[in-house]
């Protein structure tokens, strides 16, 4: 059984890490995006704020979508080990 169970652990472990990536990259990217306005010589609140929420918005939900797909998957591989352990 252990043998079956390896690959499914390992193949939830890579999409784990491909869902962190992910959420790493948008969370860099709106901050570059943020730094980014800075240097355009945006600093106006009323200016500045239209500009960044979309972008920050956006990627504020895919982080957090990605983190929380991510810790499902961690509970999936948890049960398919425990699982192992029992048979």
């Amino acid at each position: 059984m252990r043998e079956k169970m390896k690959p499914a652990v390992l193949a939830l472990l890579i999409v784990r890490i491909c869902l962190w990536i992910v959420a790493l990259a948008a969370t860099i990217y709106w901050m570059y995006y943020s730094i980014k306005l800075h240097r355009e010589g945006i600093f106006v609140p009323e200016e500045y704020s239209p500009r960044l929420r979309p972008v920050l918005y956006t990627c504020l939900i895919i982080s957090v979508a990605a983190v929380c797909i991510s810790f499902v998957l961690r509970a999936i591989s948890v049960r398919i080990k425990n699982q192992g352990v029992k048979e």
